[in-house]
């Protein structure tokens, strides 16, 4: 019989890595390193801290041989699965109703899931209202485009480059002079000609 418990709090998953990492003989750097995380987010992982992000505490559990399990059933339809969702109707929706902060996690979830998918997911114009949004997503349908060898959608080189530089972040809070620095530093080529200023590390993880 297998034995089952219930993570019901951060320092109950952390306990669960911990002993699972030392009954397997590793160090934290050397589960770390086959995770793709930081020692240091380990550590806090470990030790129960409450705002780990869930894709790296997902990695690190891939890493032990853990997965978590639901009692409920899996939601299905194209809401809950990312390759399959409408990505124009969704940010039409999150742009037409000001929530800002959540699109701007929705970019990073459309680049990613465009590159699992292997192509971009807008293969059409999503024709939206707002020009910054519009480049926001030709942009990053160019970036992902480039990453994986093809050729962007035609309705990207519909898009006019934005008149000044404009970060989707400050769509919602104040980005302080060396966070505006270091984010057109790091911002992918395909996005900076369109005068839209992303970290790259913000956008995807596949």
């Amino acid at each position: 019989m297998t034995n089952t418990a219930s993570i019901d709090t951060p320092a109950a998953a952390g306990a669960i890595i911990r002993a699972r990492r030392q009954e397997r003989g590793l160090s934290q750097q050397s589960l770390a390193q086959a995770s793709g995380v930081s020692r240091k987010f380990l550590v806090d992982l470990e030790a129960g801290h409450e705002r780990a992000e869930l894709g790296k505490t997902m990695a690190v559990l891939h890493a032990l041989g853990l997965n978590l399990t639901a009692t409920d059933p899996m939601p299905r339809g194209s809401d809950y699965d990312p390759a399959r969702r409408d990505y124009a109707e969704t940010f039409a929706q999150l742009i037409g109703s000001r929530d800002f902060e959540f699109a701007i996690k929705m970019l990073a979830d459309y680049a990613t899931a465009s590159l699992n998918a292997g192509r971009p997911l807008l293969q059409r114009s999503p024709r939206l209202k707002d020009p910054h949004w519009s480049a926001a997503l030709a942009g990053i349908t160019n970036y992902t485009a480039h990453r994986l060898g093809q050729p962007a959608p035609s309705w990207t080189r519909r898009v006019k480059p934005l008149n000044e530089a404009w970060m989707p972040a400050e769509s919602y809070r104040n980005v302080r002079e060396p966070m505006k620095k270091l984010t057109m530093s790091e911002t992918p080529a395909e996005l900076a000609a369109l005068n839209v200023f992303i970290r790259e590390r913000s956008l995807a993880t596949a």
